[in-house]
């Protein structure tokens, strides 16, 4: 049976607030600390050779990916999390739906000022990091275009880290994972991590572009949603306002 997370406390929670902060500026920070930096460009190297390398002879693997990385399939990707989105709310008591809709809409919108706010504008305008993908620096890289010339590609940036598309998929799962529990939740969290692994395969990304980029951002950003007066506040009144629409359907 799903355990939902229906009710969140509109007061803060620091034990959480700080743990979570810290774990995400602790795993920012293992990328610039010699030692962890080490382990992290042997992790990343060897994570993408494992599946890179396999495209040079594997043929419906290549098309595999290709499809996989092509833009029709977000659009594709989107429809399984609203599918996810309204299993959710199916599964929550009647009288409780409203509350639920109110919640995963809310999710939406944080992760899309995350993805405004602090991939673009601050890592990238403001920090201007700068990070070229594996098929940039390594010569070994197997480039689809290559073999595939029929479906464009993605398959290599100079501003890798943080990755957009790991972010958006982490604060999906993490967030809906979150408020709903259960099996609904664990499915979602394996099909966050499947989300990551198109780009890695093709060499747009490295593997810490994902867990320390998109890693620490998403959880950073979601520990204020959840764990400040912010995130109640914010589901109580879109809430208030999904009722006053739905009070006005009603009516007319």
């Amino acid at each position: 049976m799903t355990t939902a997370n229906l009710s969140l406390t509109p007061s803060w929670q620091r034990k959480s607030f700080l743990f979570w902060n810290a774990f995400g500026l602790l795993l920012f920070l293992s990328t610039v600390l010699p030692l962890t930096t080490t382990a992290w460009a042997w992790i990343d190297t060897s994570f993408f050779h494992l599946l890179n390398a396999p495209l040079r002879q594997n043929e419906p693997l290549r098309i595999f990916w290709a499809l996989a990385n092509h833009k029709l399939a977000d659009w594709l990707e989107d429809l399984f999390i609203l599918g996810f989105y309204i299993a959710a709310v199916y599964k929550a008591p009647r009288e409780k739906r409203l509350k639920r809709s109110a919640q995963l809409f809310c999710c939406i919108l944080w992760t899309a000022l995350t993805i405004i706010l602090i991939n673009r504008v601050l890592c990238k305008d403001i920090l201007r990091l700068r990070r070229p993908s594996p098929t940039l620096v390594l010569p070994s890289a197997v480039y689809l275009s290559d073999f595939i010339s029929w479906i464009q590609v993605k398959a290599h940036s100079s501003k890798s880290f943080p990755g957009d598309h790991a972010t958006t998929a982490m604060m999906f799962a993490c967030s809906y994972a979150y408020l709903i529990r259960g099996k609904l939740a664990i499915s979602a969290l394996i099909y966050g991590a499947f989300l990551c692994l198109p780009r890695l395969a093709v060499g747009a990304h490295w593997l810490s572009d994902i867990v320390v980029g998109s890693g620490c951002i998403a959880l950073i950003s979601l520990s204020w949603l959840f764990f400040t007066p912010i995130g109640a506040k914010l589901f109580s009144l879109t809430e208030k306002f999904f009722g006053k629409i739905h009070s006005f359907s009603k009516s007319s």
